[in-house]
């Protein structure tokens, strides 16, 4: 079919679609996972937070991806590059390994740390360790696709 080879139409409305629904929401379906399960555990590990607690850990969370843009921004001064969808897709299919790192981070955060900081610091090592996991599954992708000698696999938008 025409068009299929730089990533054109194929399939019908509905498969077109999802196929451009998953691609894009992958990585934020990976963290969503992340912070619900991370918000699990430091309520079975430090018991039911009070209102402090959830705003901590929502500050938390936050937190690690606006220190992130900005400094892989430069000071939100320079765009932030994105990679074609099927290096994004061979890269968020390994998400199991950001999602329980990221958890495992957070379990050792509230093994380690005896204080109600801990509903802060969790949500925002869980993240950062997720964020690092996700962009070493990303370059993975993009390896992998070299090695099938796609040309076009270390190509992003910016």
């Amino acid at each position: 079919m025409p068009g299929n080879e730089a990533g054109g139409p194929t399939g019908g409305p509905v498969k077109r679609a999802l196929r451009s629904t998953v691609g894009r929401e992958s990585t934020t379906f990976g963290f969503s996972i992340l912070i619900t399960v991370n918000f699990g555990l430091l309520h079975a590990m430090e018991g039911s937070p009070g209102v402090p607690h959830v705003f901590l850990f929502a500050i938390g969370a936050v937190l690690s991806f606006t220190l992130l843009e900005g400094l892989l921004s430069r000071g939100f001064r320079k765009p932030m590059p994105q990679h074609h969808t099927r290096v994004q897709a061979a890269g968020t299919s390994m998400n199991v390994l950001s999602v329980v790192g990221g958890l495992s981070c957070a379990w050792l955060a509230a093994t380690w740390i005896a204080h109600p900081a801990v509903w802060a610091v969790a949500p925002f090592l869980a993240a950062v360790v997720y964020l690092a996991f996700e962009s070493l599954e990303t370059a993975l992708a993009e390896r992998l696709l070299k090695a099938t000698e796609d040309p076009q696999a270390d190509d992003v938008s910016s």
